[in-house]
């Protein structure tokens, strides 16, 4: 927290810098433009010729003063998008975090343990840990989350690039204060807008046919020859006459053009909003000297068959080319003496075949770095945290110490230590003891784990399993569909997919709450059992001590935990620790008491 506060007291200095500057320049330049025309105004009354060229070198000041102004703007906009970047630290640590506007609820996913641990949507790990501002790169973050890297090798350079940008604090903001810029400007480009101009592009299509090229280079040569052979004297009348038949049949042309030209240009007006913040993150990878291996690919896939930075500079000029005729008399001007926009439309089908192929590949990459620099967030606001081993073990297995949940302030969380392997573990406790809230830190650091990045625990080992949870269940009156017969549609997808033989973690909370006491203890039984397969790990918590039982009778290893409260100055307390065994305590007439239901 003391580094963060640091860093924002640094940049609040760099700001009361920038804004004397932004002031000071301000004045100079609006003195030197009066001063200019001033003098020109005046040397023109009295003929004073050197006056001419005091005035014109003033006016060539006033312009070099706007190019510097906006220049040192460009670095106030800069410390602006830092300062937001670090106060949204001070609120991870702070625990404001929830109000972010990014849940990433595009991308909500339809598995069931999207929701239930909390991996996407409000108050969740991608809210907590988004840096990413780019439509890539908040779909790739959603993506690795929910449904990690299945391939161990890329697993752990990801793991190597990410420990890379923890460590390179600097680099790492940088880059997110970068996409910080792209949010702040308010840029209208979507993932939508994107994906049809990437489609579009790679599709290399001439859009101006070769005899139209022809008439764009001999039209406008005629009509400029003919003008200015009319202004030197020559066959005045007749030139003048064809220069408007020239502008009449270039006018004619263009603006019939000029709803497809509209068509095709618009995801580039969308893109130019954000352009100088992509230009800006290409140009820093490619000039980054990397140390780990993935990031090192990332950057040649950048700038192997060309310049990407080279590329996005090119249709910036095109772009800034083409927004020249939203001005009408630029418009007509343009498009009456060089037919403008079959130019411009000659210019995009250029682009295209030189970089339309590559063009998808960039913002892939700079995605999956956005990516990277989002999962290193959790090293950087937790104390606690560690890159988890990925076992070779085939089967289900996993080991941690002292792991906390990662939305959960650190001061608060408790950590709890737990190994398991081809095991059904059955959690017992009273009500408000922890009991749910340690299924989804396992779910939760699984999920960071398999994309890539940090888990909140001192060790953590695993293996690759498929996470199936049944956690918040709602009814469907839409459909007929209670929470008891929801619950088991949860259950039967498990069932069915432990049928693949393939390494599973059940994650079950409350089992068959829905129902009544012996439904629900028969059920959970039959359940337990028909999950009782070798290649899965199941932990169900439940109220119901009769389930305890199974780690009897059942010939498949059962161990029972369990979470218990205790109290102090007449207060219900809870120390949040897994203990062995079963419970042997309940609070819920204290809690009944303490409500005023039960006297």
């Amino acid at each position: 927290m003391e580094h963060f506060i640091k860093r924002k007291n640094q940049n609040k200095l760099h700001q009361q810098v920038i804004k004397k500057q932004l002031d000071r320049l301000g004045w100079i330049r609006i003195v030197t433009f009066i001063l200019g025309v001033g003098i020109i105004i005046i040397s023109n009354l009295y003929q004073y010729e050197i006056g001419y060229f005091i005035g014109a070198t003033l006016l060539v000041a006033f312009i070099v003063l706007v190019k510097k102004y906006h220049q040192v703007d460009e670095k106030r906009s800069y410390y602006e998008a830092e300062e937001v970047v670090l106060n949204k630290y001070e609120a991870r640590v702070g625990g404001a975090w929830k109000e972010f506007d990014d849940m990433g609820e595009a991308y909500t996913d339809i598995l069931s343990r999207t929701k239930d641990l909390d991996i996407i949507g409000r108050s969740s790990l991608y809210q907590y840990i988004c840096t990413a501002h780019t439509p890539y790169g908040k779909r790739t973050l959603a993506k690795a989350l929910v449904y990690g890297e299945r391939e161990k090798k890329v697993l752990l350079k990801r793991q190597e690039a990410v420990r890379e940008l923890l460590e390179d604090e600097d680099f790492a903001l940088h880059l997110q204060t970068i996409s910080m810029q792209m949010k702040l400007r308010g840029s209208k480009l979507d993932s939508v807008i994107l994906d049809e101009f990437i489609k579009e592009a790679e599709k290399q299509k001439n859009y101006v046919s070769r005899f139209m090229k022809v008439i764009g280079i001999i039209l406008p040569f005629i009509t400029l020859f003919c003008f200015v052979i009319a202004l030197l004297g020559f066959k005045a009348q007749q030139n003048y006459i064809i220069v408007e038949i020239g502008i009449t049949l270039q006018l004619i042309i263009s603006f019939g053009q000029s709803r497809k030209a509209g068509e095709l240009f618009a995801p580039l007006f969308a893109f130019n909003d954000t352009i100088s913040e992509y230009k800006a993150f290409l140009e820093v990878l490619e000039k980054k000297s990397f140390k780990s291996a993935y990031l090192k690919e990332l950057q040649g896939e950048l700038f192997s068959s060309g310049s990407a930075f080279q590329g996005l500079e090119a249709m910036n000029k095109l772009t800034d080319s083409v927004k020249i005729c939203y001005n009408f008399v630029a418009n007509v001007i343009l498009n009456g003496l060089f037919l403008w926009n079959i130019h411009c439309m000659d210019a995009l089908s250029i682009w295209n075949k030189q970089y339309g192929k590559e063009v998808k590949r960039w913002l892939e990459v700079i995605g999956e770095v956005e990516t990277l620099v989002s999962l290193a967030v959790i090293g950087r606001v937790k104390t606690t945290y560690s890159f988890p081993t990925i076992t070779e073990h085939k089967g289900p297995e996993f080991e941690f110490k002292n792991m906390k949940h990662p939305l959960i302030a650190e001061e608060k969380a408790v950590g709890n230590d737990l190994r398991m392997s081809e095991t059904t573990c059955i959690i017992t406790g009273s009500n408000m003891s922890g009991k749910t809230t340690f299924l989804r830190s396992i779910g939760v650091n699984l999920a960071l784990a398999y994309a890539g990045g940090p888990v909140v625990a001192e060790e953590f080992s695993t293996s690759y399993m498929e996470i199936f949870t049944s956690m918040r269940i709602e009814d469907r009156v839409d459909k007929g569909i209670s929470t008891f017969y929801a619950e088991l549609l949860r259950i039967k997808e498990m069932i069915e997919y432990s049928n693949r033989h393939l390494p599973m973690l059940v994650l079950i909370d409350e089992i068959f709450k829905g129902t009544n006491s012996a439904d629900r203890i028969l059920g959970a039984t039959e359940t337990i059992k028909k999950l009782g397969k070798p290649w899965l790990n199941v932990m169900v918590t439940t109220h119901d001590f009769e389930l305890c039982n199974l780690a009897e009778e059942n010939r498949r290893k059962t161990v029972n935990y369990h979470f218990e409260e205790y109290y102090e100055d007449n207060q219900i307390r809870f120390d949040y620790k897994l203990k062995n065994d079963r419970c042997k305590t309940t609070n819920a007439k204290y809690l009944l008491k303490m409500v005023g239901i039960l006297d």
